[in-house]
């Protein structure tokens, strides 16, 4: 048995965003605009509110969303009295956006409703309704159910998250990814290959997730660096799908290693979250790799060879052809190192102990010790890579 849940309603295409501008009136007359700190692209946005005289606040969000931030946010909207929220931007804005929907009309601390640092309390009341337009094609927040929170005091990452924080409509224009800063567009892109390929060999697959995760993989593979390098209009469209795609598995499957290793490490560097995920990914890999071989676990191995023969579009390819193809992507796209972000080796066993500790660990396909979380962390630092024989 399994389910599948995700937004409400999805436009998706070239031009989606000023086609669809008259969809926001279904939802009432008065709205909270969540943007990023640089609003040129939700000028159509804007500029529409402004022509049919609907009351309007516009928020802006700098970096990813704190608690804090988002508990002064949600008081201000409370006196504001919303008819719904907008979000515009990156994973951060949509993950504020979808965050402030559910808390303003729910009473009490944002901590009485995340989890891990809080109390993980049910919503109360239904969230407000939810427009979600992505400018980056990563983190698929546009059709996830969960808002991933940074906690400043606990140096960690949390989600706030519920069935009912789907968005009741997602527009997915991929003309605003256009012009994105190629790095910004290589650390997005593995993301949503991390969301993609996590959820495809996670420890409860499913029919419907794993067609998802396979299209987007497909779409992913075959775009990602023509997106970066050349922007190309058609690459871009691909990229914008399988984010989405990436948005839909993770909200119906599970996640892994690296997004709880991410999760841990985002409260503690002051890097995106898609750029921890993209240079986790590769090792990450290898170790699940090498602990399903200690442990005879077929399944996990036809998995991974799965991926490679996905990734790499051929038939009779081998599970070392998938990580070669991550570690060699992520090499093309030129990432900054997360050693330069200031991760060293003195705060491993402390990331190991987080990240056991985070619900996205507990989709991996096979448990991994702390021993294996801290080897995954010392290879990223080092930038080293394991002995193919042992792959």
């Amino acid at each position: 048995m399994f389910q599948f849940m995700t937004s409400t309603r999805i436009i998706f295409g070239e031009g989606a965003l000023t086609n669809s501008l008259s969809s926001l009136n279904q939802f009432g007359y008065s709205v909270l605009l969540v943007t990023g700190k640089d609003s040129e692209r939700a000028e159509p946005v804007i500029n529409y509110l402004k022509q049919q005289s609907m009351r309007y606040q516009q928020v802006a969000v700098h970096g990813e969303p704190l608690i804090a931030m988002i508990e002064e946010m949600a008081a201000m909207g409370r006196k504001f009295r919303p008819d719904m929220v907008l979000a515009i931007g990156g994973g951060s804005v949509l993950d504020a956006g979808k965050a402030l929907a559910a808390l303003i009309p729910n009473q009490g601390s944002v901590y009485d409703y995340v989890e891990v640092v809080g109390r993980n309390v049910p919503l109360q009341a239904k969230p407000l309704p939810f427009i979600a337009v992505p400018t980056t094609a990563g983190t698929g927040s546009e059709v996830s159910k969960n808002a991933v929170l940074r906690s400043a005091q606990e140096q960690v990452k949390v989600s706030l998250r519920g069935p009912e924080m789907l968005a009741d409509l997602a527009i997915v224009d991929p003309t605003l990814t256009y012009g994105m800063d190629p790095i910004m567009s290589g650390y997005c892109g593995m993301d949503a290959f991390s969301h993609l390929m996590e959820a495809y060999v996670c420890g409860e697959p499913n029919p419907l997730t794993d067609m998802v995760c396979e299209e987007g993989l497909r779409r992913l593979s075959g775009s990602l660096l023509a997106a970066c390098e050349d922007d190309d209009p058609r690459a871009r469209a691909d990229m914008s799908f399988a984010a989405m795609l990436g948005g839909m598995a993770l909200a119906n499957g599970k996640l892994g290693a690296a997004h709880g290793l991410a999760s841990a490490l985002g409260g503690r560097l002051e890097a995106p979250h898609g750029l921890i995920t993209a240079q986790l990914v590769p090792f990450v890999m290898q170790e699940n790799v090498s602990a399903a071989r200690e442990a005879g676990r077929t399944d996990v191995l036809d998995r991974y060879r799965q991926l490679a023969c996905i990734l790499t579009g051929r038939i009779n390819a081998e599970i070392i052809d998938g990580i070669l193809w991550a570690r060699r992507t992520l090499k093309r796209l030129g990432l900054p190192a997360l050693s330069s972000y200031g991760l060293c080796d003195m705060m491993f066993d402390e990331v190991a102990d987080n990240a056991l500790r985070s619900n996205a660990i507990k989709g991996n396909p096979l448990p991994l010790n702390k021993q294996r979380l801290v080897s995954i962390l010392d290879q990223v630092c080092d930038g080293c890579c394991c002995d193919q024989s042992a792959l």
